[in-house]
Protein backbone atom coordinates (compact mmCIF):
# COMPACT_ATOMS: atom_id res chain seq x y z
CA UNK A 1 0.00 0.00 0.00
CA UNK A 2 2.51 2.42 0.85
CA UNK A 3 4.61 1.52 -2.23
CA UNK A 4 1.80 2.44 -4.49
CA UNK A 5 0.90 5.64 -2.51
CA UNK A 6 4.76 6.74 -3.01
CA UNK A 7 4.03 6.28 -6.72
CA UNK A 8 0.77 7.47 -6.80
CA UNK A 9 2.60 10.49 -5.74
CA UNK A 10 5.80 10.64 -7.71
CA UNK A 11 3.61 10.06 -10.70
CA UNK A 12 0.68 12.47 -10.84
CA UNK A 13 0.43 15.90 -9.45
CA UNK A 14 -1.77 17.25 -6.70
CA UNK A 15 -2.79 20.37 -6.15
CA UNK A 16 -3.00 20.68 -2.22
CA UNK A 17 0.68 18.72 -1.71
CA UNK A 18 2.95 20.89 0.53
CA UNK A 19 6.22 22.05 -0.67
CA UNK A 20 8.08 19.57 1.19
CA UNK A 21 5.76 17.14 -0.22
CA UNK A 22 6.28 18.02 -3.87
CA UNK A 23 9.96 18.23 -3.78
CA UNK A 24 10.11 14.27 -2.48
CA UNK A 25 7.62 13.64 -4.94
CA UNK A 26 9.88 15.53 -7.42
CA UNK A 27 12.36 13.48 -6.48
CA UNK A 28 10.76 10.13 -7.15
CA UNK A 29 9.53 11.29 -10.64
CA UNK A 30 13.35 11.82 -11.70
CA UNK A 31 14.85 8.60 -10.36
CA UNK A 32 12.03 6.23 -10.90
CA UNK A 33 10.17 7.34 -14.19
CA UNK A 34 12.48 5.46 -16.10
CA UNK A 35 12.34 2.38 -13.86
CA UNK A 36 7.89 2.77 -14.36
CA UNK A 37 8.21 2.64 -18.37
CA UNK A 38 10.63 -0.11 -18.08
CA UNK A 39 9.42 -2.67 -15.92
CA UNK A 40 5.40 -1.03 -15.00
CA UNK A 41 4.81 1.47 -18.26
CA UNK A 42 2.00 -0.49 -19.69
CA UNK A 43 -0.12 0.08 -16.25
CA UNK A 44 -1.83 3.82 -15.79
CA UNK A 45 0.83 5.52 -12.98
CA UNK A 46 -1.79 5.68 -10.52
CA UNK A 47 -3.80 2.32 -10.86
CA UNK A 48 -3.16 -0.35 -8.37
CA UNK A 49 -1.08 -2.38 -10.63
CA UNK A 50 1.51 -0.29 -9.86
CA UNK A 51 2.16 -1.39 -6.42
CA UNK A 52 2.28 -4.97 -7.16
CA UNK A 53 4.53 -4.42 -10.76
CA UNK A 54 7.19 -2.34 -8.56
CA UNK A 55 7.00 -4.76 -5.75
CA UNK A 56 6.89 -7.74 -8.05
CA UNK A 57 10.22 -6.20 -10.01
CA UNK A 58 12.19 -4.23 -6.75
CA UNK A 59 15.24 -6.41 -7.31
CA UNK A 60 15.40 -4.76 -10.74
CA UNK A 61 14.53 -0.99 -9.96
CA UNK A 62 17.43 1.00 -9.94
CA UNK A 63 19.73 1.83 -6.90
CA UNK A 64 18.50 5.69 -7.73
CA UNK A 65 15.05 4.69 -7.29
CA UNK A 66 15.43 2.10 -4.28
CA UNK A 67 16.99 4.66 -2.83
CA UNK A 68 14.39 7.63 -3.72
CA UNK A 69 11.56 5.58 -2.60
CA UNK A 70 13.38 4.51 0.57
CA UNK A 71 13.97 8.08 1.67
CA UNK A 72 10.30 9.17 0.64
CA UNK A 73 8.92 6.45 2.77
CA UNK A 74 11.42 7.55 6.03
CA UNK A 75 9.91 11.01 5.44
CA UNK A 76 6.41 9.91 5.07
CA UNK A 77 6.96 8.34 8.73
CA UNK A 78 8.25 11.28 10.69
CA UNK A 79 5.16 13.68 9.12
Amino acid sequence: MLLRSTLILALSTGAAVAQPAMTDRAVLKQHCTSDYLTYCGNFPPNGPEVQACFRQNKAKLSPECQAAITSYMKAQRKG
